[in-house]
């Protein structure tokens, strides 16, 4: 029994002194000197390779000044293609609005029409009166009085054109029956004198954060269309309908009219800039390119098209 112990004593003893041999740090290899010659060539390596990273340091400092001067030049290029297209924009819509102004001329001249005829009247009255005693000062005030509010009320029509041909410098609420309001209420006799009625359906009171007098300009642009379209087509009655209501967050108009609609085929090329179907006489094409363009574009929405049952519908979301 006893030298079973001793035997295994000793075979843990040699155990021990293994283990502590492995964790025992050893002391590094020498290794013979190097050579002088050797020296000298690790020495001339190391200084070539110093002399490419500096190089190699001088070319990534040249590049990256390149490439910064390189960012400018594109920041000032995309700076100016942004101002050119915007000058582009404003150029077309005052294209747009130039091809109008013979339509608002005439509106002009309906809106003028009523007035100078009473005006007319008015003046006529005074020697005829006159003529047979019976001018008063009572009646003297009130002719003047009635001829004054005419005047004022012609001196606003010119007011009105003037500011809705007015660019709008800075985006503002707005509410669009306003706007809408405002748009029929220089068009609107040149619609009853040819026999089209113009229903407006509002829902609510739809605002937008935009350009009111760009979005009256969409407005206006998309009944002219619809005008010419109803003369056209000879419809009987003519009608056109607008509607205003919000939906999902947005402020919704839709234009609809009886005209007959538009061709399937030329659909897809409806806002394309410059395409028209009324003929170089009577179109310049630009109308609805340019009112796609102010809503999309201009106000972050979308004017969109589609044929109903009887004719067009125009819808504009903002």
């Amino acid at each position: 029994m006893g030298n079973d112990k001793d035997k295994r004593n000793s075979a843990s003893a040699k155990l021990r002194r293994r283990a502590s041999d492995r964790l025992m740090p050893h002391a590094p290899e020498e290794r013979a000197p190097l050579a002088e010659h050797e020296r000298q060539r690790l020495v001339h390596e190391l200084h070539i390779h110093q002399i490419e990273l500096e190089m190699q340091n001088d070319e990534l400092r040249r590049t990256q000044l390149e490439l910064q001067d390189l960012n400018k030049m594109l920041d000032a290029r995309i700076s100016q293609a942004v101002d050119e297209l915007r000058l582009k924009d404003q150029m077309l819509i005052l294209q747009d609005r130039l091809a109008v102004m013979g339509d608002m001329i005439n509106n002009i001249a309906h809106q003028w029409r009523q007035p100078l005829n009473t005006m007319a009247l008015l003046v006529q009255q005074l020697p005829l009166f006159h003529d047979s005693g019976k001018l008063s000062k009572a009646l003297l005030d009130e002719n003047t009085a009635k001829t004054m509010k005419l005047i004022e009320h012609m001196s606003q029509t010119i007011n009105d054109f003037r500011d809705f041909f007015r660019s709008d410098k800075e985006a503002d609420d707005f509410r669009v029956h306003q706007v809408i309001d405002h748009t029929l209420s220089l068009i609107g006799e040149s619609f009853k004198e040819l026999n089209i009625s113009i229903v407006v359906e509002r829902d609510g009171e739809p605002a937008i954060f935009g350009y009111a007098n760009e979005y009256a300009q969409v407005i206006l642009n998309l009944l002219i269309n619809a005008r010419d379209a109803l003369v056209a087509s000879k419809a009987d009655p003519a009608w056109i309908s607008l509607r205003l209501f919000t939906q999902g967050g947005k402020a919704i108009v839709t234009v609809t009219d009886n005209g007959g609609g538009i061709a399937e085929e030329i659909m897809p090329r409806l806002f394309d800039p410059y395409f028209t179907t009324k003929g170089p006489d009577k179109g310049t094409g630009i109308g609805l390119f340019m009112s796609k363009t102010i809503i999309e574009k201009n106000m972050d929405g979308r004017l969109t098209v589609r044929n109903t049952d009887s004719g067009a519908e125009f819808r504009i979301e903002v």
